[in-house]
């Protein structure tokens, strides 16, 4: 099992991790965190993949229909990559909705929010938190529903969907957006032709990427370049040269989550 913080863990690698037929894969792996919603912590796994300055992000794994444990934080915004199977997310007194890969998930501080693994052997997402965080705050049920606005644009949407962004923007040409922005984070995702150069810098901050399709060639520092896929994350510390393009036949679509400007 590769470190916190690994320069390139696969797709692949990180599902085998948390698959039922692993007995190495801890329930929770997350002991800092507490899990107080009944059966919750007994069918979920997780495992963290990268700690940067500010957040701490894991990938989680529950069956359908497990228990879940709705809750709040006061003091981050705390949100989501849809990393495999459905899931059903309630977040604040909007209606709920149902996610799948790719999908991008916020729950602005404050807001209670209740993801729950809906469909599949293994619904998995990204979560991306406060290190040392709690579920100690609750919230109570909301006491009414009202729809997300569909004309409510990036960033900082409740929901971004994958396929949202593909039908906003097309892929026929290159394009990036800005989809989180707040004092923690600047997350863009960005959409590249085969053979173009998709982010090149120097003496950078630290920055961590989830492709979510294609091939992408990463060449950081003065190390050997290397083809990540989609699900594979990929991380860089600051002050590291970066050089990054999209491979092969198909259009890349990644994920990129840096400190944000000011």
């Amino acid at each position: 099992m590769a470190d916190i913080n690994a320069r390139h863990v696969s797709y692949a690698e990180i599902v085998a991790s948390l698959s039922s037929d692993n007995t190495d894969a801890v329930a929770p792996a997350l002991p800092e965190i507490a899990r107080s919603g009944g059966g919750y912590a007994s069918v979920t796994k997780s495992r963290i993949l990268v700690e940067d300055s500010r957040n701490r992000m894991s990938v989680i794994s529950s069956p359908g229909g497990s228990p879940s444990d709705p809750h709040l934080h006061a003091d981050f915004n705390e949100w989501w990559i849809i990393y495999g199977g459905e899931m059903r997310y309630r977040i604040g007194e909007y209606e709920p909705f149902l996610a799948h890969f790719g999908d991008i998930i916020v729950a602005p501080c404050g807001y209670r929010h209740d993801p729950r693994a809906w469909k599949g052997d293994m619904c998995m997402r990204m979560v991306i938190g406060k290190p040392n965080s709690n579920h100690d705050l609750k919230g109570l049920e909301p006491a009414r529903t009202i729809p997300l606005d569909a004309r409510w644009e990036p960033p900082n949407r409740i929901f971004t969907p994958f396929e949202y962004m593909l039908a906003r923007h097309g892929a026929e040409s290159a394009w990036n957006e800005t989809v989180i922005s707040d004092q923690r984070n600047h997350v863009e995702m960005s959409h590249q032709l085969p053979g173009a150069s998709v982010i090149s810098r120097a003496g950078a901050d630290e920055a961590w990427w989830v492709v979510l399709r294609g091939a992408v060639s990463y060449k950081i520092n003065d190390d050997d370049a290397f083809i990540a896929g989609k699900g594979d994350v990929v991380y860089s510390a600051a002050g590291e040269t970066r050089e990054i393009v999209a491979e092969g036949e198909e259009s890349a679509i990644l994920v990129e989550v840096i400190e944000p400007s000011g």
